[in-house]
């Protein structure tokens, strides 16, 4: 008897190992990690798809088939990676910055799913999820530059495969990072200092977005009837009006970046060695692509004032750190120098995003140079905050003197 209850189970009587669930097979970790990259590229090709189809469909296609969309879709979704595409003699490396938001969002999305799938909780298993799904999702992109093609556009298959995994790799380590709950445990690891810097930066990072934000809308209304006829130029028909309305839409960040750079000071190139800041106007006749009819022809005589935003933005992010707490001079001083520097190295990376050429000659340069921008923002909002900070300092002990 005693043998018998310790004899394992037996197996089913036919011989056949019990089935194993999706629930079982999805929860593997590698499984999770290539089905989370085919999801995440099999729906970006596909939104893209309908897009770049839409826009064919309505447009003067002529004798194209159905095939020429399906093969542009391609080339759109890897210039969503920021893949630059070559046209022989010249490339176009300034690509629209929207875009880049669909595959980041899906990556975080597909990561997220994949780390709670497989309840996982440690770093070494994120790290192995997040292996796994970047080489995926960079072999499909691999694959889909090989036969994707937008007139005389290609892709190239190694541009696509180093870009690919830059943005999966960063997509898909948000989300898995999110899905796992391991976030706050990184975050609390951290050094106070960073904690702090980390605070100053997204507060004045969020400041100027706001500001620049106004400033951009109010230079689009002030040129608004510049760039309506640039754009009826550009775009006669119906389907082109659509489709250069979609391609306006997808370079509204990069729009954003230069006017931030326009703001802090440096400003930013316009093709054919003319550049636009706040101190000069280009003085010569600019290539008529419908963003451009946002520059003035002169310089506003207010233009320089401009350059008081950051500082302001410095200022806020320093009364935000002060309410939080209250620290000696030199630790809110770095915690103030630190987050300056995160906002100045997010500018840089921004500006190199946002710029490139069009094409050869007056469009070969266009957009903001990354590193006179980010030192400028830096500089600016380092010195609003550390002024401010200084300044609420002195201030009480200069009013408790006069007093007495």
């Amino acid at each position: 008897m005693t043998s018998t209850l310790e004899r394992p189970a037996a197996g089913p009587r036919d011989g056949r190992r019990p089935r194993r669930t999706r629930a079982d097979v999805v929860g593997t970790r590698p499984v999770a990690a290539v089905t989370a990259a085919l999801w995440a590229a099999g729906l970006g090709l596909v939104v893209i798809g309908v897009l770049v189809t839409v826009v064919w469909a309505v447009s003067a296609r002529g004798d194209d088939g159905i095939l020429t969309p399906v093969a542009a879709s391609g080339v759109v979704w890897l210039v969503a990676h920021h893949a630059a595409v070559d046209t022989g003699p010249a490339g176009v490396t300034l690509l629209p910055m929207l875009l880049l938001a669909l595959p980041l969002l899906l990556l975080h999305r597909a990561g997220r799913w994949a780390a709670r799938a497989t309840a996982t909780t440690d770093a070494g298993d994120a790290a192995l999820i997040v292996v796994a799904a970047t080489a995926t999702y960079a072999t499909l992109a691999f694959l889909v530059a090989q036969g994707a093609s937008l007139g005389d556009g290609t892709v190239s298959p190694f541009a696509a495969l180093g870009w690919t995994v830059v943005v999966a790799g960063v997509g898909l380590t948000a989300g898995v990072l999110d899905g796992a709950g391991l976030t706050p445990a990184l975050v609390a690891r951290l050094p106070a200092v960073v904690r702090r810097a980390g605070l100053v930066a997204a507060t004045a990072g969020a400041a100027l977005a706001v500001v620049v934000g106004v400033v951009a809308a109010a230079a689009v209304v002030a040129r608004w009837s510049t760039e309506t006829a640039l754009s009826h130029q550009a775009a006669p028909g119906t389907g082109d009006a659509l489709g250069l309305f979609l391609v306006s839409l997808a370079y509204l960040p990069n729009l954003l970046v230069w006017t931030l750079s326009y703001v802090a000071g440096p400003g930013f190139a316009v093709g054919g060695g003319v550049s636009v800041d706040a101190f000069s106007a280009p003085g010569a006749l600019l290539p008529g692509v419908p963003i451009l009819g946002t520059v003035p022809p002169d310089a506003p005589a207010a233009a320089p004032l401009l350059l008081l935003l950051p500082v302001l933005c410095g200022i806020l992010a320093s009364v935000v750190l002060r309410r939080r707490g209250h620290l000696e001079l030199r630790a809110e001083v770095v915690a103030l120098l630190g987050g300056a520097a995160l906002v100045g190295l997010a500018t840089v990376v921004l500006c190199a995003l946002s710029r490139g050429s069009l094409g050869a000659g007056r469009l070969a340069v266009l957009g903001p140079p990354p590193w006179a921008a980010g030192l400028a923002v830096l500089g600016l909002v380092a010195a609003g905050a550390v002024l401010w900070s200084l300044l609420v300092r002195v201030a009480p002990t200069v009013w408790v003197r006069a007093e007495h």
